[in-house]
């Protein structure tokens, strides 16, 4: 297919999985074309050997190829995707070489990002995306936990943004129980609760899989439905129940429950206590999913000419 000057894409290499997305551009806003999801899990064991496994390498850029061959059949070719990787790359003693064999095996530009980049791109993904339903007087906090890392980010006088190692799938490698969670998220919730003590009003933002899986957990979804997670509001109660469900049950179950991919059915127990208690130690009552992230965010940028 002929490349179209007004459609672009973007590619988010994250630890659990490779997000894409490809959209039409143009003065009224973007409309998605094709949207996908693959489960590469490249931050097995990085943790534990410093690198990328070699199986999880070669099985993202397997999907890499694959995704690119479907971008350019909507008419997006490689030059116009903004690819970039996130806490996997950025940790990993190989992720230079990683970068340097996506582009010399599939012509494609990885940029890494730093914790607080990552953080900022998924504010601006998710606040965009629901300011037309965001009250007066709140201020948004977007959390972002993906596979390796989790991100809290808000802006009240100034920017507030940091980076955690509190990803499902390293929760999920290395076991921390809620104690030690609760103590990595301690400089987030005490920010989040001293904006409520200086009168503001936070209202958290959920953005990434163990959010939006969260919000289709919550509301049964027999097939994943985006329009139906996005700026849905799941309560602190509901997202315990949820947790304390999921834990109880075996691998094999969880992979039944609706709602839920079953490529996550492993690491969503943990990705929820992360979720449930940074909620808690922030005292907030809950949460509402985003669908637009820093994916979104990335490709508007790559449009506009503002990548990376």
């Amino acid at each position: 297919m002929t490349v179209k000057d007004n459609r672009w894409g973007a590619i988010d290499i994250g630890s659990n999985s490779v997000r894409f997305l490809a959209a039409e551009v143009a003065e009224e806003g973007m409309q998605t074309l094709w949207r996908r999801l693959d489960t590469t899990r490249l931050g097995r064991e990085v943790e534990r050997t410093g690198d990328l496994h070699p199986e999880s390498v070669q099985r993202t850029l397997d999907v890499l190829a694959a995704g690119l061959a479907a971008m350019a059949s909507f008419g997006v070719d490689t030059g116009r995707v903004a690819a970039f990787a996130t806490s996997a790359v950025r940790e990993a003693g190989n992720g230079v070489a990683f970068c340097r064999r996506v582009f010399e095996e599939l012509g494609l530009s990885v940029t890494v990002l730093s914790g607080e980049e990552e953080g900022h791109l998924s504010y601006e993904g998710a606040v965009g995306g629901l300011s037309s339903s965001l009250s007066e007087g709140r201020i948004p906090v977007v959390v972002d936990i993906g596979g390796g890392s989790g991100e809290v980010v808000f802006r009240h006088g100034g920017w507030w943004r940091r980076s955690f190692p509190l990803g499902a799938v390293r929760l999920t490698e290395n076991g921390w129980g809620k104690a030690e969670v609760a103590r990595l998220w301690t400089p987030a919730a005490e920010a989040i609760r001293r904006l409520r003590d200086e009168g503001g009003n936070p209202l958290l933002i959920g953005v990434g899989g163990t959010a939006t899986t969260a919000a289709a957990i919550a509301q049964e979804l027999p097939a994943y439905a985006p329009e139906k997670v996005h700026g849905f509001y799941l309560p602190l109660a509901r997202l315990r129940d949820i947790g304390a469900r999921l834990r109880a049950l075996d691998l094999e179950a969880r992979r039944q429950m609706p709602g839920l991919q079953p490529e996550r059915a492993d690491i969503i127990p943990a990705g929820l206590l992360a979720l449930e208690t940074l909620i808690e130690t922030a005292g907030c009552d809950g949460f509402i999913a985003s669908e637009t992230d820093l994916l979104h965010c990335a490709l508007m940028r790559r449009a506009a000419g503002q990548w990376p």
